[in-house]
């Protein structure tokens, strides 16, 4: 089993040309609401690939948080460990231009509310994954308790307690969050420093590079399919979920990476922040089979 713990937001998306400049006015081609959240992100999309999956987040008391639990049922996601706050349920503001590049705005509502005694007795499962939606004290204590594997994805990479990294086994930033922990811009450097804390591997996500795997031994840069992209929106939710899944099933760091990349650049593909469902990428994947 995968065990998620992280954020849930209403995704209220935007389509437009272009991004306004600052004091500018632009009209918006298109609206969406979707479920979204890097937690609920790479829940829902880890349960499509036919995981067994539990979600551990927050939603408030209102008509988006009963919605919420609703549709995490609805695929197939353990829900029993979702806590109700007096609160707001999270949102997100996507605005995502002509090329599917977004920029995101982001109220955590109930999502800051998680607490760590939220997440006592609920941390079993093969695989952790968790993100930095959510208060770094609850993140930390799901990283130190849990007994199997445990992927961080530092996303928004602002992180105020470094210790958390101790307990990571894998970190998955991307370029700019990459940056953003390491302060630096010399990638060799950057990652000898996160794996003095990280246990076992660092994999940078890449976008239509790909991404590149870093360990304590060697670096390997693991390529993707090309597409031509309408929507960037939660690609490396897709990544982070598509990763957990291959590694549960025992597939080495690689080959799970190669399945991630591919799966991630396919949901670009397609509007919305949620993955595919197994059937609709199922030859992707068993070329790797073939492999």
């Amino acid at each position: 089993m995968i065990t998620v713990v992280g954020s849930y937001n209403v995704d209220f998306i935007l389509k437009v040309d272009e991004f306004p400049n600052e004091g500018e006015t632009v009209f918006a081609k298109e609206i969406y609401i979707n479920h979204g959240g890097k937690g609920s992100n790479q829940a829902v999309s880890a349960s499509r690939l036919k995981a067994k999956v539990r979600i551990i987040a927050a939603v408030g008391n209102d008509e988006f948080g009963k919605n919420a639990i609703r549709f995490w049922e609805d695929e197939g996601i353990d829900t029993a460990y979702v806590k109700i706050k007096n609160s707001v349920t999270g949102s997100a503001y996507i605005i995502v231009n002509s090329r599917g590049e977004n920029v995101i705005v982001v109220n955590r509502g109930a999502n800051a509310l998680l607490n760590e005694e939220d997440i006592d007795n609920a941390l079993s499962g093969d695989i952790l994954l968790t993100q930095l939606e959510i208060d770094e004290k609850v993140v930390k204590k799901a990283l130190k308790e849990f007994n199997g594997i445990k992927i961080l994805n530092p996303a928004p990479a602002i992180l105020k307690d470094f210790s958390i990294l101790d307990y990571v086994d894998i970190l998955t930033p991307n370029e700019i969050e990459f940056k953003e922990l390491t302060n630096t811009d010399d990638i060799d450097s950057g990652i000898q420093l996160l794996l003095k804390k990280v246990k076992k591997a660092v994999i940078i996500t890449l976008g239509e590079r790909g991404a590149l795997i870093a360990t304590k031994h060697e670096k390997i840069l693991v390529p993707t399919i090309k597409v031509n992209p309408i929507d960037t929106t939660g690609a490396g939710d897709v990544f982070n979920a598509a990763l957990a899944v291959y590694l549960e099933r025992n597939y080495d760091l690689r080959t799970a990476v190669r399945i991630a990349n591919k799966l991630a650049s396919y949901s670009t593909t397609i509007i919305g922040a949620l993955g595919p469902r197994y059937e609709e990428v199922k030859n992707l994947i068993e070329e790797e089979n073939e492999n």
